[in-house]
């Protein structure tokens, strides 16, 4: 059983006790399935160039490959 899942049970059947004020410490898994608002969608950062010599030949710009794919 995932640690978070087994956290959350034993923190739901304690929630009608907690009182208005409380704090209740919790790791990164427990308060990423809690947070009431997805995170900011971000652009995509595109491609970039940098400077690029094959032997003699120079390339000015040199389309760089991070070899991230996604499928």
């Amino acid at each position: 059983m995932p640690a978070y899942i087994k956290y959350m049970k034993e923190l739901l059947p304690r929630k009608s006790s907690l009182k208005g004020g409380q704090t209740i410490v919790m790791n990164k898994e427990c308060s990423a399935l809690i947070q009431p608002e997805l995170p900011t969608k971000r652009k995509d950062p595109g491609s970039f160039y940098i400077p690029c010599a094959i032997g003699e030949t120079m390339f000015d710009k040199g389309l760089c490959d991070l070899g991230v794919m996604s499928g």
